[in-house]
């Protein structure tokens, strides 16, 4: 026996193909009369009149949220501003639900499951109510209705705490016929929308139906689905082409006659279709109920669904075989959607949801549908019973949400030295961490954050601190910041020279909304605001710049990072600000941009390419640089925020001085090959390149700090593992994520690939 999880209904031959024939040889297939016609007979059905039909649901959600762009005075409703307005959803849901909300130029705020209905969590859409959270957009899962009064009173509590509500649309793509408290969704008071999808309750090929809450939402969604134009004023008289002004642009979202046609038709079985699918559903709980590793969701006592699907939940490591098994007796089950978190395209709007999180492994929907008879129905509850006893698992374990704890945020947490902090606390402390990066051309997405084990145990967004700190955000962070970390900051000298004044407004005007931010939090205990050896300018020969000393900085980076540095003190003596300052020097470890040194040296080297080395003027001397590994700055950073003295800083040297050609041939001795190689002028090839720098780090080591690792074992270890790894010397997979592109872990050429396996295997690492 096969039991198919989805099929398509369509009216009998007889009461459809005359009727769709003669729309299609009309000569006029477009929106007309049939559309009207379908229109009125959807009004009948949901016991509303301002009912829109249009081409897709997708479209719906697409005009809902366009529409509600526009601010209206008469009930507080501010509208919503692009880039920075929310809208509040639940990623548990079909892509079409979410992606309207990125094609409308808002931000995406992710709120978590309720593991008893798949739905919304309540509780956690109140938690995540921000002054920029204006929408909220519901799923009725599988056709059973939201918890309609609770997001109500959510409402109330948003307007208590910012002074509007905001606005619901409701996705009942599932959910045609579902009613709650008594009424048909689409009778409370929201926007709605309906899917007339193929595999839908009522079909209409393909198609959506958009009900608004008020007259004047339903005049404009009428026009707007059809490029703004009123086909009723059209012509005016004169060229029957001709359309008057149009007010507000619109889209092409209209119905036609062929699919209205197909819609009428199978709108009149939508009741018994709906029927045969609650009568299975019960059947199901009856039969289901107390099964061993699988738990049921919970119905609503308001509501009544339409059981697009029939989802419970089944022991994460159980659910592959359960696929399987079912499978085999002929019957298909599915999860049905992927939640919409995992995609790269809204990877900045990551957010914790630990209830989702276990569910999303869990869920499992059976055959429902019309098309389940008592026989077959028989069989789905059989199969399922007999994977029950099978089992050895005991009844799923309830969610609990885990306790907060104090947060550090760190900013360029995403970066390369960044993300090695972020990783060196993670593991070695208990903050909550708390990363802002905005993703730009070095940030490599969220990869090395993934690479390194920890995406998951922090918090991340995607937020450009050029610009203030979105309100929404501020209140999403929350109270208990008690450690700041400043480490973003565009670095590469190169860059600065080319196109210095963005460089240096980024890197001044990020520091200054930092500051602004830390301002206002009365918990903050430590802000550690983390500069370079840059800033004191070249070092002449047996010189170290120690902590006090003045700033001679000679290239547009440097000279940034010396005026942010600078902005810091003044807070420290103006506001009180509890700040200290970190000068570091070059860093070096895995993941390392391509564009730096080192890695352009192992780059290089393995291809058999020139490297070019600068040098002193009129000299073959390379400059030379102390070169520290980026865990043991992450560790310097741990040991500062422990015992570090506020309004001080503190200079984090690295092991020993050593020339840049050393450094080459140190790597190319490491990848058993020989180094070829050209010093450069500095001066005539590089303007503003300092030739050595150098840090006195008698402050920190006074106070009791050594590093955790020596330059000669860590610099090998890094080459080893840059080669293993040669995804991260792809220079073209560095792409600017901050326009919503989170990038992917990239590979490298097979043929770079290919070579950094032999050079590895005749290497002796």
């Amino acid at each position: 026996m096969k039991v198919p999880l989805f099929k398509v209904f369509m009216a009998p031959k007889e009461e459809l193909d005359s009727d769709l024939l003669s729309i299609i040889h009309s000569g006029y297939i477009t929106q007309g009369p049939k559309v009207e016609e379908f229109e009125a007979a959807l009004r009948a059905f949901f016991a509303n009149d301002r009912v829109v039909t249009l081409n897709s649901a997708t479209s719906g959600l697409h005009l809902a949220l366009h529409l509600l762009k526009r601010a209206n005075k008469t009930i507080a409703w501010p509208g919503l501003t692009q880039q920075v307005d929310e809208v509040l959803t639940c990623p548990l849901t079909c892509t079409a639900t979410n992606w309207p909300i990125l094609a409308n130029g808002l931000r995406i705020k992710w709120v978590d499951a309720d593991p008893a209905t798949c739905n919304v969590c309540i509780a956690d859409l109140e938690r995540k109510l921000s002054p920029t959270t204006k929408v909220i957009m519901l799923v009725h899962w599988g056709g059973t209705p939201v918890d309609l009064a609770a997001v109500n009173h959510v409402r109330d509590v948003c307007f208590k705490k910012f002074g509007f509500r905001p606005q619901v649309i409701e996705d009942c793509a599932h959910a045609f016929g579902a009613t709650y408290d008594g009424l048909p969704l689409g009778s409370h008071g929201n926007m709605c929308v309906f899917s007339l999808q193929a595999i839908k309750h009522v079909t209409a090929v393909d198609g959506g139906v958009l009900i608004t809450p008020d007259d004047a939402l339903f005049a404009r969604a009428k026009l707007t689905r059809w490029f703004g134009i009123d086909r009723e004023k059209r012509s005016g008289g004169g060229d029957f082409r001709m359309e008057p002004d149009v007010a507000e642009f619109g889209f092409k979202f209209h119905l036609n006659d062929v699919n209205a046609t197909i819609g009428l038709a199978n709108l009149r079985h939508a009741q018994r279709l709906i029927d045969a699918c609650r009568a299975n559903a019960a059947h199901y709980d009856a039969e289901l109920a107390g099964l061993k590793g699988v738990l049921l969701l919970r119905q609503p006592v308001a509501g009544v669904s339409a059981h697009w699907l029939y989802t419970f939940r089944i022991t994460a490591d159980a659910r592959p075989g359960f696929i399987s098994f079912m499978r085999d007796r002929g019957v298909t089950v599915s999860a049905v959607h992927q939640r919409n978190d995992v995609h790269s395209c809204v990877g900045q709007f990551k957010a914790f949801l630990p209830q989702l999180n276990q569910l999303a492994d869990e869920i499992i929907c059976v055959p429902v549908g019309w098309w389940v008879g008592e026989a077959e129905r028989a069989h789905v509850i059989s199969a399922i019973k007999e994977f029950s006893q099978s089992l050895t698992t005991s009844p799923l374990p309830s969610l609990t949400n885990p306790p907060q704890r104090r947060k550090c945020v760190i900013t360029g947490g995403c970066g390369f030295i960044g993300h090695h902090v972020v990783e060196h606390f993670v593991k070695t402390t208990d903050y909550e961490i708390i990363v802002l990066d905005k993703l730009s051309y070095a940030s490599k997405g969220y990869d090395r954050l993934r690479d390194s084990g920890v995406f998951s145990q922090i918090q991340a967004y995607c937020v450009d601190l050029c610009s203030p700190i979105p309100a929404g955000l501020v209140y999403e962070i929350g109270e208990n910041v008690e450690v700041i970390l400043h480490l973003a900051a565009e670095t590469h000298v190169d860059n600065s020279i080319s196109d210095p004044v963005p460089f240096v407004m980024n890197n001044v005007r990020s520091t200054l909304n930092l500051l602004e931010y830390a301002r206002r939090l009365p918990q903050l205990k430590t802000l550690i605001y983390f500069s370079t050896d840059e800033v004191f300018g070249s070092a002449e020969d047996g010189q170290d710049f120690k902590e006090d000393d003045a700033h001679r900085p000679s290239n547009p980076y440097s000279a940034s990072k010396s005026a942010a540095e600078m902005i810091c003190h003044s807070y420290f003596n103006t506001y009180r600000l509890p700040i200290i300052t970190m000068n570091v020097m070059n860093a070096f470890g895995e993941r390392q941009h391509p564009e730096k040194f080192i890695p352009l040296c192992i780059n290089k080297i393995i291809n058999g390419e020139k490297i070019t080395i600068h040098s002193y003027k009129g000299s073959s001397r390379a400059g030379s640089r102390f070169y520290i590994h980026a865990r043991n700055i992450a560790a310097a950073v741990l040991f500062v925020l422990q015992g570090g003295e506020i309004g001080q800083s503190y200079n984090v040297r690295g092991e020993a001085e050593v020339d840049n050609l050393e450094i080459a041939q140190f790597i190319a001795n490491v990848l058993g090959r020989e180094l070829d190689y050209e010093l450069h002028d500095a001066p005539h090839t590089r303007p503003g390149h300092d030739l050595r720098y150098a840090l006195d780090g008698q402050k920190l080591e006074d106070a009791g700090w050594k590093l955790p690792l020596t330059f000669e074992d860590s610099l090998r270890n890094v080459v080893r593992w840059t080669v293993q790894n040669p995804r991260w010397l792809a220079g073209d997979s560095y792409k600017d994520s901050s326009k919503g592109a989170d990038a992917q872990l990239a590979t490298a050429p097979a043929t770079a690939a290919a070579s950094a396996s032999a050079i590895l295997a005749r290497a002796k690492l």
